[in-house]
């Protein structure tokens, strides 16, 4: 029988909704799990045990007497520690939100809540999702980063200590850590999630999401977290579709774009050859592969993103800032510093020119079902005073397409966690999910960590 920390949020739902398992079994079992690994892998910062209990048992008593509200009925999650969670800590990681206790939750964590999802702890970000490196370290190899910002949501459903958590991303952040962790990480479209209660980096990037350890389980934390908020100016009026059908309404192969600029000449040998691998895995199973070139506009993409992320970054936190400056980590002061120094004419044209290269590479997108690259350019890189490089990730961040990690091997070299990265067009998240899942079915590949095995 699988352990009951060993369950995906797909398995667990199909076991509550049967009456086979009760959240408070599930929620004493991962908690269990976390007193065990924790101490070792520093993934949370917050756990409220008696609140996780008390939540349980009234979604149990409330299961019983009227069935699940969704297939989140009863599933804990962990929230990464930007989110706000009404009366317990939201920290930021960082010595200047240290005791900062919100009055009312993030929307995202509403909307969980209210499809019955428990909320397990908080989990550990790089101080406010910037890269100073943080404490947290990977279940793979200890001498290796876990990634960022997002790496406690990683390292905790990697090690299977909650089965879904949630990330965000400006850069990298969902889906380099998901990657480097062996799982699977979402990055919808801007503005197909609410931002409204969620410590920003940079209002014109940021972007939450699910990190799982499988493609429907994304789908399922998705649709209960999209929709419009009023309470969020970013927020998009896009009608939210039915995700988990969506996963399978596929009638034929997909139709996938390999992007070989850039990405594979940026990789290194090892990450180009297990993707070529990939790729003919993919055809052989009937997927029609096409070459991609992308727009001249990527040129200046990566540019345009770090002017304006160093840029809404200084702006978000010059007030606290003026006065503590030397609270904040080194990497983050940098960025202050650094944006605060921007002129607003630089600023402006960054801002023009991701306005053309997002209008470019939608239209690039919509030629395909998704596009293809690696995930990552390396395997997770044997340093801790790094997250990893953001750089095969970042453009899609500031484009603002959906784009998701799924697992795609280990490598050879390193014993390490190797993904693809799907990208596709605007608020398509529906045919995204689906093209991952069925390339989740071909590669059959499930990574899990030494801790996870045990």
């Amino acid at each position: 029988m699988t352990p009951l920390y060993k369950l995906t949020v797909t398995e667990a739902s199909a076991q509550i909704a049967e009456g086979d398992l009760s959240p408070v079994s599930l929620a004493e079992a991962l908690l269990e799990r976390i007193d065990r690994l924790e101490p070792s892998l520093e993934a949370w910062v917050t756990i409220d045990k008696n609140a996780v209990m008390e939540s349980a048992v009234q979604l149990d008593q409330e299961l019983k007497a009227k069935g699940p509200r969704s297939p989140l009925h009863g599933i804990p999650v962990g929230i990464k520690d930007i989110y706000y969670t009404a009366g317990m800590k939201t920290t930021a990681c960082s010595k200047v939100y240290a005791d900062f206790v919100p009055t009312y939750d993030a929307t995202s964590v509403s909307r969980l809540k209210g499809a019955g999802a428990i909320v397990l702890g908080k989990t550990v970000t790089t101080e406010f999702a910037h890269n100073d490196p943080p404490p947290t370290v990977s279940p793979w190899n200890a001498s290796h980063t876990p990634g960022g910002s997002s790496s406690g949501s990683a390292v905790a459903v990697a090690s299977r200590m909650c089965p879904a958590a949630t990330g965000s991303q400006t850069g990298g952040s969902i889906l380099r850590p998901s990657s480097y962790a062996g799982i699977v990480g979402l990055k919808p479209t801007f503005g197909r999630v609410s931002m409204y209660g969620i410590h920003a980096l940079s209002w014109s990037m940021d972007t939450i999401g699910p990190m799982v350890n499988c493609v429907e389980d994304a789908a399922l934390m998705l649709q209960a977290m999209a929709g419009h908020d009023p309470m969020d100016p970013g927020s998009s009026i896009e009608p939210v579709p039915d995700y988990r059908r969506a996963l399978d309404q596929m009638d034929k192969p997909p139709r996938i774009g390999i992007v070989r600029d850039f990405f594979f000449s940026n990789s290194v040998p090892e990450v180009q050859k297990h993707t070529e691998e990939v790729v003919q895995l993919l055809a052989k199973a009937g997927a029609q592969i096409e070459e991609v070139s992308l727009p001249a506009s990527f040129d200046t993409a990566l540019d345009a993103h770090a002017t304006v992320v160093n840029v809404e970054c200084a702006a978000f936190h010059e007030e606290m800032f003026r006065t503590r400056a030397d609270d904040f980590g080194s990497g983050l002061r940098e960025t202050i510093q650094v944006g605060l120094l921007i002129p607003a004419s630089y600023y402006v044209q960054a801002q023009r020119l991701r306005l053309t290269y997002r209008r470019e590479m939608d239209a690039l997108a919509q030629q395909w079902d998704v596009l293809l690259t690696p995930t990552t350019h390396m395997t997770a890189p044997g340093d801790l005073k790094t997250t990893g490089n953001p750089w095969f990730q970042s453009p899609w961040t500031t484009c603002g397409l959906p784009t998701i990690t799924i697992p795609s091997g280990l490598s050879p070299s390193m014993g390490l966690p190797l993904g693809i990265q799907l990208a596709a067009s605007s608020f398509a998240e529906g045919r995204l999910l689906a093209v991952a899942r069925w390339c989740e079915q071909i590669l059959d590949v499930h990574l899990a960590p030494p801790e996870a095995q045990q």
